[in-house]
């Protein structure tokens, strides 16, 4: 009976130390489980729904009204900067703007009458003004004369008195020319003054029309109511007016084209406050268009704004986020809508 006991007593301490001794080697449940809680604590994504833009656009308007001669670019086509896209043939409102400029009346008259002031001062200076001061010496010389004559009495004191009073007259003369040369020499002055203004400001007009009509008008080759529209930045012509046609009359002011840099492209996503506080610029994440489906593009966030798109208390506000993606291929075109993920730090 001892013997029994004894070999139930032993089994029951074996049994009671297995699991003891499973329990002294925690190590590969704990490894299993911490890299787990560790992923999930670092990084989380926010989805967003947007739709994507081009990140430069300018806009091609006429600066004068015409008729279309010809179009050199097609929806699409690449472009490179100051190439011309558009020949168009001013109307006749334009072409009367043009001659006001290139033939400025004012600087005409003006010039003319700087002209003829200028005959004038010449002539009071080199003409009046010598021949009242012959005239002036001259008198003076046969006062001088009489008066020694006088002293020697062969001469009356009436011929002397008379004498006098012509060198007087004489000396105002000759002082009436000079004041009449002062202010000739003034308004010459004044008027060239005028001239030099209106030169320049003629030379401004001349240089902002050239602008506008991207032509000179020093070149005969090009006929005078012949003007220009030319690319203002490289890229892709991605907007054509649908009444953009040769022979058409474009009115002035009338957008007919778009211009826009493809290389890269920014999607704008409507974000919720809440998200919003989670994300800082430069956050990486991917883009997923409807249209592309089988490529993936990655982006960065370019832009957090500061300022919520609806102010109103009654709401949460929501903000306009841009993520840049790069558009090598220009496969991505304006206005596509997309799903954008992006990864946070937790």
């Amino acid at each position: 009976m001892l013997g029994i006991a004894g070999v139930v007593v032993l089994a029951l301490v074996a049994i009671t130390h297995e699991p003891k001794s499973a329990m002294s080697s925690p190590g590969p449940a704990k490894a299993a489980i911490v890299p787990q809680i560790a992923d999930t604590k670092s990084e989380a994504e926010l989805l967003f729904r947007g739709k994507s833009f081009s990140v430069l656009q300018r806009k091609l308007a006429m600066p004068f009204g015409g008729e279309i001669l010809s179009i050199s670019a097609k929806n699409g086509e690449l472009v490179n900067k100051d190439d011309v896209l558009v020949s168009y043939k001013l109307d006749r409102g334009a072409m009367m703007e043009v001659h006001q400029i290139l033939y400025a009346e004012q600087v005409h008259r003006l010039r003319t009458e700087v002209n003829s002031q200028q005959v004038e001062v010449d002539k009071l200076k080199n003409v009046k003004a010598q021949v009242k001061k012959i005239e002036l010496e001259k008198k003076e010389k046969d006062l001088s004369y009489l008066q020694e004559l006088r002293a020697k009495n062969l001469a009356s004191p009436d011929s002397v008195t008379a004498k006098q009073s012509e060198v007087e007259i004489a000396k105002k003369e000759c002082l009436g020319v000079t004041e009449s040369l002062k202010q000739a020499e003034e308004s010459l002055g004044k008027i060239t003054d005028d001239l030099r203004f209106y030169e320049q400001k003629h030379k401004r007009d001349l240089d902002l029309l050239e602008w506008r009509t991207k032509r000179t008008y020093t070149n005969s080759d090009v006929p005078m109511d012949q003007a220009f529209l030319k690319a203002p930045i490289s890229g892709h012509l991605i907007w054509m007016a649908p009444d953009l046609r040769v022979s058409a009359e474009m009115p002035k002011g009338h957008a007919v084209m778009t211009i826009a840099t493809m290389g890269h492209m920014v999607v704008r996503c409507k974000a919720h406050e809440l998200e919003l506080v989670k994300l800082k610029t430069g956050d990486r994440g991917s883009v997923n268009f409807d249209a592309i489906p089988e490529k993936t593009y990655a982006c960065k966030i370019g832009r957090i704004p500061g300022l919520s798109r609806n102010a109103a208390l009654e709401v949460p506000a929501d903000y306009e986020i841009e993520c840049v993606l790069e558009n090598p291929d220009a496969q991505i075109k304006n206005g596509l809508s997309c799903n954008v993920k992006v990864s946070i730090a937790q």
